[in-house]
């Protein structure tokens, strides 16, 4: 009898452990996923100025915008990276990256919003060694511009670039296979 109510309390304990790691572990450091050689066009707490330069994702009444309320629209009160990057070769656009530190419940959330019911305009992309990619597509953005973007355990990373690989890229440096500017930094 001791034996079984010793199992299921270490069992219970274990169960709540994992669920309070999961839902409030942390955010990471947004700049663990911008490469060490990026060029920072914002990093701040508050995103609402740098967000304010893009009345699309306001209320224009379209469907992207739409999108946007629907699904991100937390988003507007995470901390913020905009970097751009020179993947490509001479005469190639750069890569602009956006990253949002998420804390673990809203990584989770987001990450089965995107599977379960995604956004119009927003499919599944080939993942990447444990993370799920997803593509946004829509008639509004320009035809170079091919939007990526991946969950992580506690960053939102997207890439708009003309090389649909460039988000590839970028989960490498999340996953420290590549220098990030924040380690960079702390040297």
């Amino acid at each position: 009898m001791k034996r079984r109510v010793l199992t299921a309390g270490l069992g219970v304990l274990t169960i709540a452990v994992t669920i309070f790691c999961i839902l409030y572990s942390p955010a990471e450091s947004r700049l663990e996923a911008v490469p060490a050689y990026a060029h920072v066009v914002y990093n701040n707490e508050s995103p609402d100025w740098f967000l304010s330069f893009f009345p699309i994702l306001g209320k224009s009444g379209d469907e992207f915008s739409e999108v946007w309320n629907k699904s991100f629209r937390t988003l507007e009160t995470r901390p913020l990276a905009v970097a751009t990057v020179a993947f490509a070769g001479p005469g190639q656009r750069d890569c602009w990256v956006g990253v949002s530190e998420l804390s673990g419940s809203q990584a989770l959330a987001l990450r089965w919003r995107l599977m379960l019911f995604p956004p119009d305009g927003v499919s599944a992309a080939r993942p990447y060694a444990v993370w799920r990619v997803w593509r946004f597509e829509h008639p509004g953005l320009p035809s170079w511009a091919k939007v990526r973007l991946a969950v992580t355990e506690r960053l939102l990373v997207c890439s708009v670039s003309a090389d649909s690989r460039d988000i590839y890229r970028l989960l490498d440096v999340a996953d420290g296979r590549s220098v990030s500017l924040e380690k960079r930094n702390r040297r």
